[in-house]
């Protein structure tokens, strides 16, 4: 009887060791975390989300068949065509023009009040529609992309963003459907928000302007190779980043009286030279990415302008600030040697978002359920969302991510994937699951409270993360701690220009 007792808290204690592990990247997060870690165990013991999503997705609901029988005829009938039509068509992040245009008027056909050049983007906006039943019900929201990445080969979409609009599309206009025909209160907003893949972040600027307040759930889709959901906690999909520009100003001169300047590309290439001599001061879990994309115009005219392009990532917030200052003192150091002057401009941040496990565990039966391609039984570290951080930290959301390319991620491969049966079968995949959560959530009130009071709870908790996470890194980085940012930089509006006329 001992001996089964004692065998049986040390498997809980492997499994709960185990699950600590893979919540988070690196040996410091998981000092820091560990009781927080504990205490979000603690609360999906008591709210069961994988009980619940099992309980949801097997029960009997003839409307809720309905619903979905309804999403797949959209999706085939018209936003497939949608999908394939946007990405023979990519337009780069501030420059989505066509794509704006179009999906604004299905939009407005599909009888929605659209709202354009929300929070000062040219090309973002809300659509939002009010059950005839009255506004009393939940505000259930979708966020939609539509911009293309920058290739070698020209602009494409090799992320699948083409893809992402429609999806959203087809699970709105069977909702509201749904909803007029149940007398179901509520909204249903669809989020248009561009240039995800270009800085400054357009969900930051929206979610400052205040765009995405009163919705009280967030769905949205993103390709990928596999069909997996994430462990509940904080995190993002690819690290903690701060987006920096370093621009260095000096004097021009002719260079054969190079002395009479002051050589602004020198500076940037001390700097560059000096930011790869701190990399084995840092921890090795860092990502530090630069390019120098202006250095000069003529080689016999000393540069006198010259910018520095870095994305600084680490898994977590903390160190990362800690990296950014070591960096902004030394390009500093770099324009005092020099005679330069140096101007840092903080142009994109990412932090951790939180990850709601009553979504993801809803999100992977349905995917079960479905038959969707390429499941993978192993949760992935919390990842939030969406990429930007305070979205998620505010509202309560889950990502769609199904299988729908044979290639990684921003390859031509995936983007030829975007037209072929692997992608059109994961779109509607996407777009099955994004409505059938979006339902459960509107119809089934104790669902709604435990997602809630999840969200609630872990968006309590990360402030003492990273409490817990200055107080780890103390000994090593001393009084850096003290001197946390605490916010997002003050991102301005990227200023874009229409074209007079789309050929």
């Amino acid at each position: 009887m001992h001996r089964a007792v004692a065998a049986l808290s040390v498997a809980v204690a492997l499994a709960l060791c185990a699950g600590l592990a893979h919540a988070q990247t690196t040996d410091t997060e998981r000092e820091a975390a560990a009781a927080i870690l504990r205490q979000i165990d603690s609360l999906e013991t008591r709210l069961k989300p994988t009980e619940t999503a099992q309980r949801l997705v097997a029960r009997t609901d003839p409307a809720r068949d309905r619903l979905l029988a309804r999403v797949a005829t959209v999706w085939t009938g018209e936003m497939q065509g949608l999908s394939d039509w946007i990405g023979h068509h990519p337009e780069v992040g501030w420059h989505e023009f066509q794509a704006f245009d179009t999906l604004t008027a299905v939009l407005k056909a599909y009888g929605f009040t659209v709202d354009t050049g929300v929070a000062g983007l040219p090309t973002a906006f809300t659509a939002t529609w009010t059950s005839p039943a009255g506004v009393s019900g939940p505000t259930l929201g979708l966020i939609a992309e539509y911009d293309a990445l920058r290739g070698t080969q020209g602009d494409f979409h090799g992320d699948q963003h083409n893809a992402q609009s429609p999806v959203a599309l087809a699970a709105a206009r069977a909702l509201m459907e749904y909803m007029v025909q149940a007398r179901v209160p509520g909204r249903v907003i669809v989020y248009g928000t561009p240039a995800e893949e270009v800085d400054p972040p357009a969900k930051y600027i929206m979610w400052k302007a205040g765009v995405f307040k009163g919705a009280d759930i967030l769905v949205r889709s993103h390709s990928t190779m596999e069909t997996r959901r994430d462990r509940p906690g904080f995190g993002v999909c690819c690290l903690n980043i701060d987006a920096v520009k370093y621009t260095f100003t000096g004097r021009p001169a002719h260079q054969l009286a190079s002395w009479n300047g002051r050589n602004a590309l020198e500076a940037a290439v001390q700097f560059y030279s000096a930011v790869d001599h701190l990399r084995s001061t840092w921890r090795p879990e860092h990502r530090v990415q630069g390019v120098i994309p202006e250095g000069g115009v003529a080689p016999n005219v000393v540069p006198d302008r010259a910018v520095v392009d870095y994305f600084i990532r680490f898994p977590d917030e903390v160190y990362l600030e800690h990296i950014s200052r070591m960096m902004d003192d030394a390009a500093r150091g770099a324009a005092a040697m020099t005679g330069t002057d140096v101007q840092v401009t903080r142009y994109g941040e990412y932090r951790d978002g939180v990850t709601v496990a009553m979504l993801e565990e809803l999100f992977w039966a349905y995917a079960q359920k479905f038959g969707a391609p390429g499941l993978k039984e192993e949760k992935g570290r919390p990842a939030g969302y969406e990429e930007t951080g305070p979205v998620s930290r505010e509202i309560p959301g889950v990502g769609i991510t199904v299988r729908s390319s044979a290639f990684p991620n921003h390859t031509y491969g995936m983007r030829d994937d975007n037209f072929a049966d692997i992608g059109h079968t994961g779109f509607l995949f996407d777009a099955k699951i994004e409505a059938a959560i979006l339902y459960d959530f509107l119809t089934t009130p104790s669902f709604r409270a435990a997602v809630v009071e999840e969200h609630r709870t872990l968006a309590g908790l990360q402030d003492r993360y990273l409490a817990e996470l200055r107080r780890v890194y103390a000994p090593e980085i001393g009084a850096d701690t003290a001197l946390s940012r605490g916010s997002h930089a003050d991102l301005s509006v990227p200023k874009v220009v229409r074209p007079s006329r789309v050929p």
